[in-house]
Protein backbone atom coordinates (compact mmCIF):
# COMPACT_ATOMS: atom_id res chain seq x y z
CA UNK A 1 0.00 0.00 0.00
CA UNK A 2 1.21 3.19 -0.95
CA UNK A 3 0.77 5.83 1.95
CA UNK A 4 1.98 8.94 -0.10
CA UNK A 5 -1.08 7.87 -2.04
CA UNK A 6 -3.33 7.72 0.96
CA UNK A 7 -2.20 10.78 2.26
CA UNK A 8 -3.74 12.47 -1.34
CA UNK A 9 -6.68 10.98 -1.54
CA UNK A 10 -7.25 11.99 1.89
CA UNK A 11 -6.38 15.64 0.80
CA UNK A 12 -8.32 15.77 -2.20
CA UNK A 13 -11.11 14.11 -1.56
CA UNK A 14 -11.58 15.01 2.02
CA UNK A 15 -11.18 18.67 2.53
CA UNK A 16 -13.62 19.26 -0.35
CA UNK A 17 -16.18 16.95 0.57
CA UNK A 18 -15.64 18.96 4.20
CA UNK A 19 -15.71 22.14 2.70
CA UNK A 20 -19.36 20.91 0.70
CA UNK A 21 -20.89 19.17 3.81
CA UNK A 22 -20.18 22.37 5.35
CA UNK A 23 -21.67 24.70 3.13
CA UNK A 24 -24.56 22.48 2.78
CA UNK A 25 -25.40 22.55 6.51
CA UNK A 26 -25.49 26.42 6.42
CA UNK A 27 -28.20 26.53 3.40
CA UNK A 28 -31.88 27.22 3.39
CA UNK A 29 -34.07 24.41 3.24
CA UNK A 30 -35.34 25.56 -0.13
CA UNK A 31 -31.19 25.85 -0.95
CA UNK A 32 -30.69 22.31 0.01
CA UNK A 33 -33.55 21.08 -2.27
CA UNK A 34 -32.03 23.15 -5.38
CA UNK A 35 -28.86 21.56 -5.09
CA UNK A 36 -30.72 17.82 -4.66
CA UNK A 37 -32.26 18.84 -7.70
CA UNK A 38 -29.44 19.85 -9.25
CA UNK A 39 -27.29 16.83 -8.51
CA UNK A 40 -29.53 14.39 -9.35
CA UNK A 41 -30.60 15.75 -12.70
CA UNK A 42 -29.15 13.37 -15.85
CA UNK A 43 -27.19 16.15 -17.24
CA UNK A 44 -25.04 16.54 -13.89
CA UNK A 45 -24.60 13.00 -13.31
CA UNK A 46 -23.56 12.45 -17.13
CA UNK A 47 -21.16 15.39 -17.78
CA UNK A 48 -19.78 16.98 -14.21
CA UNK A 49 -20.36 13.19 -11.89
CA UNK A 50 -18.36 11.47 -14.82
CA UNK A 51 -15.58 13.52 -14.46
CA UNK A 52 -16.06 13.45 -10.54
CA UNK A 53 -16.19 9.63 -10.50
CA UNK A 54 -12.95 9.42 -13.31
CA UNK A 55 -10.66 11.63 -10.70
CA UNK A 56 -11.74 8.85 -7.71
CA UNK A 57 -10.68 6.39 -9.84
CA UNK A 58 -7.42 7.79 -10.60
CA UNK A 59 -6.82 8.95 -7.33
CA UNK A 60 -7.47 4.99 -5.96
CA UNK A 61 -5.77 3.61 -8.43
CA UNK A 62 -2.22 4.11 -6.88
CA UNK A 63 -3.33 2.34 -3.37
CA UNK A 64 -4.49 -0.51 -4.86
CA UNK A 65 -2.06 -0.39 -7.84
CA UNK A 66 -4.39 -1.65 -10.41
CA UNK A 67 -3.75 -0.60 -13.76
CA UNK A 68 -7.55 -1.45 -14.99
CA UNK A 69 -8.65 1.68 -12.79
CA UNK A 70 -6.68 4.03 -15.31
CA UNK A 71 -8.43 2.63 -18.04
CA UNK A 72 -11.44 2.97 -16.56
CA UNK A 73 -10.91 6.76 -15.36
CA UNK A 74 -9.78 7.48 -18.72
CA UNK A 75 -12.96 6.04 -20.14
CA UNK A 76 -15.28 7.82 -17.87
CA UNK A 77 -13.72 11.02 -18.11
CA UNK A 78 -13.88 11.00 -22.32
CA UNK A 79 -17.57 9.99 -22.02
CA UNK A 80 -18.12 13.03 -19.79
CA UNK A 81 -16.21 15.92 -21.36
CA UNK A 82 -18.03 14.32 -24.94
CA UNK A 83 -21.59 15.12 -23.00
CA UNK A 84 -20.04 18.13 -22.02
CA UNK A 85 -19.31 19.17 -25.15
CA UNK A 86 -23.09 18.14 -26.81
CA UNK A 87 -24.60 19.90 -23.81
CA UNK A 88 -22.69 23.42 -24.50
CA UNK A 89 -22.92 23.28 -28.49
CA UNK A 90 -27.22 22.45 -27.74
CA UNK A 91 -27.53 25.06 -24.71
CA UNK A 92 -24.88 27.76 -26.16
CA UNK A 93 -26.41 31.11 -27.04
CA UNK A 94 -23.62 32.32 -29.47
CA UNK A 95 -21.59 29.04 -31.57
CA UNK A 96 -18.12 31.24 -31.10
CA UNK A 97 -19.09 30.50 -27.91
CA UNK A 98 -19.74 26.97 -27.53
CA UNK A 99 -16.68 26.66 -29.82
CA UNK A 100 -14.61 28.27 -27.61
CA UNK A 101 -15.88 25.43 -24.73
CA UNK A 102 -15.42 22.74 -26.96
CA UNK A 103 -11.72 23.24 -27.40
CA UNK A 104 -11.07 23.79 -23.93
CA UNK A 105 -12.87 20.50 -23.27
CA UNK A 106 -10.63 19.14 -25.82
CA UNK A 107 -7.55 20.29 -24.10
CA UNK A 108 -8.88 19.07 -20.84
CA UNK A 109 -9.25 15.54 -22.42
CA UNK A 110 -5.67 15.70 -24.02
CA UNK A 111 -3.86 17.05 -20.56
CA UNK A 112 -6.22 14.29 -18.74
CA UNK A 113 -4.83 11.48 -21.17
CA UNK A 114 -1.08 12.96 -20.43
CA UNK A 115 -1.09 12.35 -17.43
CA UNK A 116 -2.48 9.40 -16.51
CA UNK A 117 0.56 7.70 -19.42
Amino acid sequence: MNIDAIVQLVLMLGIPAFLMWRGYKKMSEEERNDVKTDFTSKRFIFTGGLVALSWVLLLVEPIFEATWMKVISGVLFSIGMIVSSVFIWLNASSKWKAVLGIISSIIALAIFFWAIT
